[in-house]
């Protein structure tokens, strides 16, 4: 996936984990800062959840990440992968059903 691809998956996992809130995040770019990017903690911990499951990446590895920025998350998720959707589309929607 290009680097769009993925600002466009996070945006779509950001709707889906905080649908009151996802007006107020701001993720520019892969390397914005997470403290930057107006997720809260919990807000943080579902969008690892959802891309833990597009990448099918095991519950106890994803309780170790610890990202800086945007790109760190996706980093991480590559590193310890186990699938790889074929489309943001269909990436979101497995996680929205």
């Amino acid at each position: 996936m290009t680097e769009q691809n993925l600002l466009d998956l996070l945006k779509g996992v950001v709707a889906l984990a905080t649908p009151l809130n996802s007006n107020g995040v701001n993720i520019t770019n892969l390397d914005t800062p997470i403290a930057d990017t107006g997720l809260d903690s919990l807000d943080l911990l579902m969008v690892g959840i959802y891309l833990s499951d597009i990448y099918g990446v095991p519950e106890e590895i994803a309780k170790t990440m610890q990202p800086v920025t945007v790109r760190d998350m996706f980093e991480f998720m590559f590193e310890h992968k186990t699938k790889e959707p074929a489309s943001v589309e269909e990436a979101l929607r497995d996680i929205s059903n």
